[in-house]
């Protein structure tokens, strides 16, 4: 009997260490069979995540070779919380810059407006400073850590879904043959086949605005592009910012105009330097830059309408397929990070049971994306009055918070810089 009851504590002493550890997270998925559609951003690094907890992943990209095309971007510290996760935090820092000094500007005159030192402040406020760089460096990481963790990748065919007659089972139609995944992981972008057969997502909310963004080299600059700081310049109905994309010795220029009722249709497209001055007047200091443009990109700015749901059986969103916003937080690289390290988190938290861990990642990730979006609408307002009398009231309000009360400028903003998922 003693020797019984001396048992059954060590079992019980065995359980309560087993539930202690599904608690604390310690417990790993089984060996999920999972497909990632898109090499982007959110594609990488949710590949990158799931093969951590053990996972079988593969990777469908539609291109010959993962694309580092785009621009320059922006990297809060959220963003650099998600990668230090990966042990890619040095390498990103070391491949970018960061910016001493946030500048406001009346684009009128190029009149300052005020000026805010970020470099320390923000990493005194948020643990880490923010970096600038080129987004080919960022899937350059990313892509040298996927083939260093020997996730396979199959290139230069779309990757696309094919539906069960009665809907039950959802697979991959690639190369005319039918692939089952235990989990499919949408990371295809703004334009996503996925969401508009899956999800039967058509609606956007396309506000008519587009972006003309090109790079030029720090040494044809004046003084002004050249140094190391982030510049935003407030235009009348328009805005534009600047700001370096790494080491490279580039600087990065994007240019956001309403277009007052055209509808836009098509994603990116070189166009003409005639075409650029056609819709913008330059100030002349800016003029002066535009002989050494090469190439200029005009891009429209889509926002897509908020999902009520972004995952349907095995089929989960992330990036821009999930929701592509206005582009006026930089927020669009560091959301695409956040998806990938929450989405592993609930599958890590979930691991017998997928549907349940995509439900809670759905119900977390829809509740601050509506967040993230509305301030982005909120700033695009802001960046875009025309009213005289409310853009001197608006310059008024920043002259006062960048000289007086700096910290105020960043301290609403705390809930998507501190993220730690």
């Amino acid at each position: 009997m003693l020797k019984l009851k001396s048992d059954t504590r060590g079992a019980k002493e065995i359980i309560g260490t087993i539930r202690l550890e599904e608690n604390l997270g310690l417990n790993k998925p089984k060996s999920f069979k999972v497909a990632i559609i898109g090499g982007g951003i959110s594609g990488l690094c949710s590949a990158l995540f799931l093969k951590q907890l053990g996972c079988d992943v593969t990777i469908f990209e539609k291109d010959k070779l993962v694309k580092g095309e785009g621009a320059g971007i922006q990297l809060t510290s959220n963003g650099l919380f998600v990668l230090e996760k990966l042990k890619l935090g040095k390498l990103v820092v070391e491949a970018g810059l960061k910016p001493k000094n946030l500048c406001l500007f009346d684009e009128t005159d190029f009149k300052s407006i005020g000026s805010l030192e970020i470099l320390e402040r923000l990493k005194s406020r948020y643990g880490k400073s923010f970096i600038t760089l080129h987004r080919s460096f960022l899937i350059k990481i990313l892509f040298e850590k996927v083939k260093e963790e020997e996730i396979k990748v199959s290139f230069g065919s779309r990757a696309l879904p094919l539906v069960s007659k009665n809907e039950r089972n959802i697979y991959i139609s690639y190369k005319g043959k039918k692939i089952k995944k235990d989990l499919i992981i949408v990371a295809d972008g703004v334009g996503s086949m996925w969401k508009k057969n899956i999800f039967k997502e058509t609606n956007s909310r396309t506000i008519s605005q587009t972006a003309y963004r090109f790079v030029l080299s720090k040494k044809t600059l004046p003084p002004i592009f050249s140094k190391n700081n982030i510049n935003l310049f407030f235009g009348r109905g328009r805005h534009f910012v600047t700001y370096p994309t790494g080491n490279n010795g580039m600087v990065n220029f994007v240019f956001c105009k309403r277009e007052k009722g055209q509808t836009i249709n098509n994603w990116k497209e070189m166009v003409t330097k005639q075409k650029f001055l056609n819709d913008f007047e330059l100030n002349e200091t800016l003029k002066t830059c535009l002989p050494d443009v090469q190439q200029i990109y005009r891009w429209p700015i889509i926002e897509s309408g908020i999902p009520t749901i972004i995952h349907k059986k095995n089929v989960v969103m992330v990036g821009d397929s999930a929701l592509s916003m206005l582009p006026y937080m930089a927020q669009g690289a560091n959301k695409a990070l956040e998806d990938s390290w929450e989405l592993a988190n609930c599958i890590k938290e979930f691991p017998l049971d997928i549907n349940k861990a995509l439900n809670n990642y759905s119900k977390k990730r829809i509740k601050r994306i509506h967040q993230l979006d509305q301030v982005s609408r909120l700033n695009e307002k802001v960046y875009h009055l025309e009213q005289r009398v409310l853009r001197k009231i608006l310059f008024l309000v920043l002259r006062s918070l960048t000289r007086f009360s700096p910290n105020l400028f960043f301290k609403r903003l705390d809930w998507i810089y501190n993220y730690k998922g």
